[in-house]
């Protein structure tokens, strides 16, 4: 059957199966034998399109449509055909809606819900909310996993969203917005068991593809014309859903009056495949997160929100996103600003070549069994790959990867992405807006502990040997020749106290933030204040007291989290008095910069009794986040940044003809260099870091 056809049948079907069950009868003739034809879900109706069996249905139904007569039905309405024919039967044995039953009944006129809060217009339909109150006791009212976007399935799994259809299409319906979605299908974190510093990121709701929803959080009493935030998650792109504990809004909304929207979007091979063809096109992810704004967009209005003042704002591989909104032309006309927390476009892990997209998916296909994996056999292999569990995906898309190496990522797509981020921005090809971006003082730990289990283990008394610090730099940068190898380990030496085992350690830390976090915020932060725009840059410094991790581990990688959504308010969770008016002033400056651009100060003018500096492309000012620090600084850490975008690369171009051992799979401790080799490392660090003195900016 034609592929087109099939997917206007299963269109029609869906658009059938979401009115109530005695409306989808009397459409096809009334009760009897042929009722059971009749009964297809939303689900079916897709996968019949295809020929293919239905995924198992969520262990928690989160989606269920109401008669907008009467009051939402327990469970879905073909779950309950059983009682209204039996219902019927007592009335006489007539079906529901006979030709003689319906010229006696006149319709019900459409129910009033102007004075129901709770119950929205959206341009789809009716959506009912639910009203939740946060760990402060204020309440606001929530509407949990509405569909921007159709089910990624079948034939849809790898391409880019399609919006979803009316579900209101008799003016009766309403959807019933009151459970949490669904998380996007995914790996679990099982390393650490149940350690609750890495189960917190785990998903906290059922895994299926059918994930392509959002969330809204709005005060109460209901604003007119609110500032909005979008928050998109983090998870290296392999990872994430928006219904974590930690990213509960509820505290940040009912504080500070904002309307927050978070978003579900496809993460994994799933959500970053690419083959540069029509069904794997890559970047799915993004163009979820593409058409979830289009939908904040077209929408919040009816929420209480500004379509014109929308500030996105993500972590980690969500700064990202929000910063590769800012380089798109498809998106950056949707939202008016932006906040990144320790993440950038520039970073190594962010965004890989097409090429290297390419070999990844068809070693996936052959982790899978795939038969013949090669370019020239794609269309058997999506096909293999669009055939096989979701879930046997995303276990086996795990290779042979460095720290930081995430399988699946963006990639210049040539839609979505046409440029490296890094011409974008020497280009100035981006947004002009206003940002807020900064990063934290221990943002490599984390990821260590993931790397290199053996010699970081989740103790109190690990501490780093000369021998094993050496080591870790060659396992931490495998793809950098030997002389680059040893100019890193000069840079991140002690030399005062080389064989210190916990300044080596620390210096493992900063080596991975630097590289991988820190730098790149840095670098995206002065190109923006290059073109005058407003940037406002941060350094988190505060180590939580509740903090689970071995207190060596600092202030790690998303540890800011828990005081821009205002968990420290939550009396449960034994936050300290100083670490709660921490979590107010940050709420306060991420809610002012959405609601005015500015952080420093509010909607009514007034100012707050910090002053957060404009980051200048000169001064490269900065505020300190903590619980006992107000200072301003200038970098953070420009020493060791002008190191990996200035100093390094020059080292690499001059020595290039220097492989790594480690491109061809070596592994184990580096040898010795030669006194030659160190001499010549030890020149040319000096000649290049004097060279780059009198040219580095100030």
């Amino acid at each position: 059957m034609d592929e087109d056809q099939d997917g206007e049948d299963a269109a029609q079907q869906v658009r059938a199966d979401h009115l109530p069950l005695d409306r989808r009868l009397a459409s096809s003739g009334g009760g009897g034998e042929d009722d059971e034809e009749v009964e297809v879900t939303v689900e079916e109706s897709l996968w019949g399109a295809v020929g293919e069996a239905p995924p198992p249905a969520p262990a928690a139904p989160h989606t269920q449509h109401e008669d907008a007569a009467g009051a939402a039905p327990a469970r879905p309405a073909h779950r309950k055909r059983s009682n209204q024919r039996r219902s019927a039967q007592g009335q006489g044995g007539s079906p529901p809606h006979s030709p003689h039953t319906f010229n006696q009944t006149q319709p019900p006129p459409p129910p009033n819900y102007d004075h129901d809060p709770l119950v929205v217009m959206t341009k789809k339909g009716r959506v009912r909310g639910v009203t939740l109150r946060a760990a402060t006791g204020k309440e606001v009212d929530a509407w949990l996993g509405i569909p921007y976007a159709q089910k990624p399935i079948g034939p849809l799994r790898f391409r880019h969203p399609r919006p979803v259809d009316s579900w209101d299409v008799t003016g009766h319906e309403i959807y019933n917005a009151t459970k949490q979605p669904n998380s996007c299908v995914q790996i679990i974190d099982t390393l650490f068991g149940d350690f609750p510093g890495a189960t917190m990121w785990n998903p906290n709701t059922p895994l299926n593809e059918d994930c392509l929803y959002v969330s809204v959080h709005a005060p109460r009493p209901r604003p007119r014309n609110a500032a909005v935030m979008v928050w998109v998650f983090g998870g290296g792109f392999y990872s994430g859903t928006s219904t974590l504990d930690v990213y509960d809004p509820s505290i940040l909304v009912s504080e500070e009056r904002v309307i927050v929207v978070s978003m579900q979007y496809r993460v994994a091979s799933l959500g970053f495949l690419f083959f540069d063809t029509t069904d794997v096109p890559g970047n799915a992810g993004l163009f979820d997160q593409l058409m979830a704004l289009q939908w904040v967009h077209d929408n919040i209005h009816a929420f209480g929100g500004n379509p014109n003042n929308i500030t996105l704002f993500g972590e980690s591989a969500g700064a990202v996103a929000v910063s590769i909104h800012l380089l798109s032309p498809l998106s950056r006309n949707l939202f008016s600003q932006a906040i990144m927390e320790s993440g950038s476009p520039t970073a190594p892990w962010a965004i890989i070549s097409r090429e290297e997209s390419i070999l990844r998916g068809l070693r996936l296909a052959e982790a899978v069994g795939c038969p013949n994996p090669t370019r020239g056999n794609l269309p058997a292999v999506i096909r293999c790959l669009r055939n096989t569990s979701a879930e046997t995906l995303v276990e086996k898309e795990w290779g042979t990867l460095g720290i930081c190496e995430f399988p699946f990522v963006p990639v210049i797509d040539g839609s979505f992405l046409d440029e490296m981020p890094q011409k974008s921005l020497a280009t100035r090809n981006f947004k002009k807006t206003n940002i807020l971006m900064g990063s934290n003082t221990e943002e490599g730990y984390y990821f260590i502990l993931y790397y290199l289990t053996e010699l970081f283990r989740k103790e109190e008394d690990v501490y780093v040997s000369r021998d094993d610090f050496l080591m870790a730099v060659r396992e931490l940068n495998p793809y950098v020749n030997p002389v680059a190898r040893q100019a890193i380990v000069f840079e991140y030496t002690d030399w005062l106290n080389p064989d210190d085992s916990t300044r080596n350690r620390d210096a493992l830390d900063k080596m991975v933030g630097d590289y991988h976090f820190t730098c790149n915020v840095n670098e995206f932060a002065h190109r923006y204040a290059e073109t005058g725009n407003n940037v406002y840059m941060y350094y988190f410094k505060h180590r939580s007291l509740n903090n689970p991790w071995p207190s060596w581990t600092g202030v790690m990688h998303a540890d800011e989290i828990n005081y821009v959504f205002g968990e420290a308010l939550n009396p449960k969770l034994k936050y300290h008095p100083l670490e709660a008016e921490l979590s107010k002033r940050m709420m306060r400056y991420w809610a002012n910069f959405a609601k005015t651009g500015n952080p420093s100060m509010s909607e009514d003018g007034s100012w707050t009794s910090t002053y957060w500096p404009v980051h200048t492309a000169y001064g490269r000012e900065y505020l300190t986040l903590d619980t006992n620090s107000t200072e301003t600084g200038r970098g953070p850490r420009l020493k060791q940044c002008a190191f990996w975008k200035k100093y390094l690369p020059q080292l690499i171009a001059a020595t290039s003809n220097m492989h790594s051992s480690e491109c061809s799979g070596a592994a184990g401790p580096a040898p010795p260099a030669p006194p030659a080799m160190l001499l010549a490392v030890v020149l040319a660090v000096l000649a290049l870091a004097l060279g780059g003195q009198r040219a580095a900016d100030p």
